[in-house]
């Protein structure tokens, strides 16, 4: 440890505070660049998922597919059930819409992948309406056309 002229840790009420100012600012400068570079690094090398806007009910809507169920499923042998247009179950879709980001989970269902939480429903069936509704008290659908 470096201390001051004349300080000892013995004499000392907190030993850090003995410790040189110019090599605790470059210990924290040094940390901060580590910091940043790490963040740089995965900002570069992250793969973003394919994202798309539709207008529903007249506001903006974006669907960002997250694959996870490739993650928890690991390494198969025998092909993983329910593949569809490379999704699996497991597998999420992030809704921003009206202020509010709806994380839904794929469905296990046959045919288009669909995602819902009980709540919010979202397939894409057809990409030029695709099927979005909210099951609240009965069940809402929302009219949505691709943005232009």
């Amino acid at each position: 440890m470096d201390l001051h002229k004349g300080a000892t840790p013995l004499l000392c009420r907190f030993p850090g505070a003995a410790v040189d100012q110019p090599l605790q600012r470059q210990e924290i400068w040094g940390n901060r660049l580590l910091s940043f570079l790490l963040v740089l690094i995965v900002m570069t090398t992250a793969v973003l998922p394919v994202s798309a806007a539709w207008i529903c009910d007249g506001d903006r809507l974006t669907a960002e597919p997250i694959q996870l169920g490739r993650d928890a499923f690991g390494a198969t042998a025998d092909p993983i059930p329910n593949s569809a247009e490379g999704t699996v179950p497991g597998d999420l879709i992030l809704l921003s819409w009206r202020g509010v980001t709806l994380q839904l989970p794929r469905t296990n269902n046959a045919g288009a992948p669909s995602y819902t939480d009980g709540r919010w429903w979202w397939q894409v069936e057809d990409p030029e309406h695709p099927d979005f509704r909210q099951r609240k008290g009965g069940i809402i659908s929302y009219a949505c056309s691709p943005e232009r």
